[in-house]
């Protein structure tokens, strides 16, 4: 099995210069901006869309505004919207930079050993997570539950599926534990930036109760570390998305209990 390095891993570049052209702090800052604004306006005008369509699919059944916010079908067609466009708006300012895409985002396969470890890792924070839920009396978060149930009755499970368990993960990683770590870890240091960015990270996910905001900020920690260690995103892309599949599961095996 691969030995994992316990030292940061060091970023592969095509050469010095592209090292040297790589967006420092305050331009990483400047471009988040746009993006955000991307991921805003695309995510709106996904549900916006798919508020006009749900009508000529099934008339005489609205969905009321205040339930917009956790309705599985439009927040699954919104993410399928936003998501590519996202993505492709981080490939245009990576390619701005002139340094390659793979390198910049750290594109790579983590090794066995890697994933093994990151699987332990994932395994070791849950366990401790879930024992502070049962002292603090958590139960699943009410989101996950109407999100899936919503869906289903739509008929939309399927893409709901796809979106919270591929397309979020895909878009979080590259836009934070990629995009942002690599101009803050650059100008900070790889500790304070994955805390700063496990801090907004789970201050994005204010649909949930205080304490899996938490957990969400425990989460990125563990990423972002995982991250620095093994210099590959593609590791924290399929641990993101492993926690995305279990809290469907679990939200399935729910509704079927």
């Amino acid at each position: 099995m691969d030995s994992v390095p316990l030292t940061p891993a060091p970023e592969t570049v095509a050469s010095a210069n592209n090292a040297a052209s790589r967006w420092g702090f305050w331009a990483t800052i400047g471009w988040s901006v746009p993006l955000a604004g991307v991921m805003i306006l695309s995510q709106t005008l996904g549900a916006f869309g798919f508020l006009k369509l749900w009508p000529l699919l099934y008339p005489g059944a609205p969905i009321r505004v205040a339930d917009i916010g956790s309705n599985g079908a439009v927040l699954a067609f919104s993410l399928a919207v936003s998501a590519p466009i996202v993505l492709a708006a981080v490939a245009l300012v990576v390619r701005f930079s002139g340094v390659p895409l793979r390198d910049y985002l750290a594109l790579k396969w983590p090794s066995w050993g890697q994933l093994g470890f990151g699987l332990g890792v994932l395994a070791v924070t849950l366990f401790l997570s879930g024992i502070a839920a049962g002292l603090t009396g958590q139960e699943t978060p009410d989101f996950i539950g109407d999100t899936f149930s919503s869906a289903r009755e739509a008929g939309l499970l399927p893409l709901l599926v796809f979106s919270f368990v591929f397309l979020a993960p895909l878009q979080e990683e590259v836009l934070f534990r990629g995009f942002l770590y690599r101009g803050f870890a650059q100008a900070l240091g790889a500790g304070p930036a994955i805390a700063l960015l496990s801090a907004l990270w789970a201050i994005i996910h204010l649909q949930y109760q205080w304490f899996f905001i938490v957990e969400i900020f425990a989460l990125g920690l563990a990423f972002g570390w995982l991250r620095a260690k093994t210099g590959s995103l593609l590791l924290t892309l399929i641990l993101h998305a492993t926690v995305n599949g279990m809290a469907i599961l679990e939200a399935f095996l729910v509704s079927a209990g």
